[in-house]
């Protein structure tokens, strides 16, 4: 398939070079759809994180969800893990830092939500997940702006060899995502543990084979999307009771936790399991706005 726009540079290529400057970082995403800011991380902040990762791996196996065989990977090899806000504060920490966030709004505006937060570790000898843009639930063509914007936290150096993200640089502007047998180049993500990974929701990706014979891979990645869209997870069945208390309002409300994807507008009834704290963001009252404004948030 002819794909005139794509930058197919050599595999061996290091095409989005890791920085600390953030206003680098957002002229990478907007040219390769990804970006890499180090440092974001200290050393020990990544180690911990990362020990505290491998506890979930066993926490989850106890409470009866899998972490091998996901229907997002191709190896049986590889540990995926969900549903991490309830096995530790430090995943709803790191969905809420900072920088996270205010590439999040810089991509997507103010209305959006957690759609996922997980964590993918590779293992040695494990092959290359399907080519997909984490978008591509939605029908093509897509409009010119992101839907979804995904932040990785690097608890490993990605590298051509352990796994690391392979991407299609500059695949965001394709307007679609790739066909299941489109043939096209991937270049490796290489970029050192502590880094946090900005990648557009409609870049071309896939989780790299691990080509090592004794090293794993981990990362964690937020999934971020407009509000409007329906949520990987949903929140309301997964979260344990003793997680949902230990939340904030504000946070839970990024969950769709109160209201699901549709408008906060139409508040929950007094018989209702959950109801609807008094919250106000005028930037996302306006965007749901069921009045004339209603296009402009759609």
């Amino acid at each position: 398939m002819d794909l005139p726009r794509l930058l197919l540079p050599s595999p061996s290529m290091q095409v989005v070079i890791p920085t600390t400057d953030p206003a680098q970082a957002r002229q990478d995403l907007a040219t390769h759809g990804l970006a890499l800011l180090t440092g974001v991380l200290s050393p020990a902040a990544t180690r911990d994180v990362r020990r505290r990762l491998l506890e979930a791996v066993d926490a989850s196996e106890a409470d009866g969800v899998p972490t091998r065989g996901c229907l997002f990977d191709n190896d049986t090899g590889n540990t995926c893990v969900f549903h991490l806000f309830n096995f530790d504060p430090v995943f709803v920490e790191l969905a809420l830092h900072p920088r996270a966030l205010e590439s999040v709004r810089q991509s997507l505006g103010e209305a959006f939500l957690i759609s996922n937060f997980s964590a993918n570790i590779t293992a040695p000898d494990s092959v290359r997940m399907s080519l997909h843009a984490d978008q591509g639930y939605v029908p093509p063509p897509w409009r010119a702006q992101p839907l979804a914007c995904k932040i990785g936290w690097l608890l490993d150096d990605f590298t051509r060899d352990n796994g690391g993200t392979a991407i299609v640089p500059g695949s965001h502007l394709e307007g679609r995502g790739p066909e299941p047998d489109e043939a096209v180049e991937t270049v490796a993500v290489e970029a050192p543990a502590g880094t946090m990974m900005i990648v557009d929701g409609r870049l071309w990706h896939q989780t790299g084979e691990n080509g090592t014979r004794d090293s794993h891979r981990a990362a964690l990645f937020g999934f971020y999307f407009k509000r409007w869209l329906r949520p990987q997870i949903n929140w309301n069945a997964a979260l344990w009771p003793a997680t949902v208390a230990q939340l904030t309002v504000p946070f839970l409300d990024w969950l769709g936790y109160y209201s699901g994807n549709v408008e906060r507008q139409i508040p929950n009834g007094r018989s209702a399991a959950v109801r609807t704290p008094g919250l106000a963001n005028p930037a996302i009252d306006r965007a749901f706005s069921l009045g004339p404004g209603a296009a402009r948030g759609r």
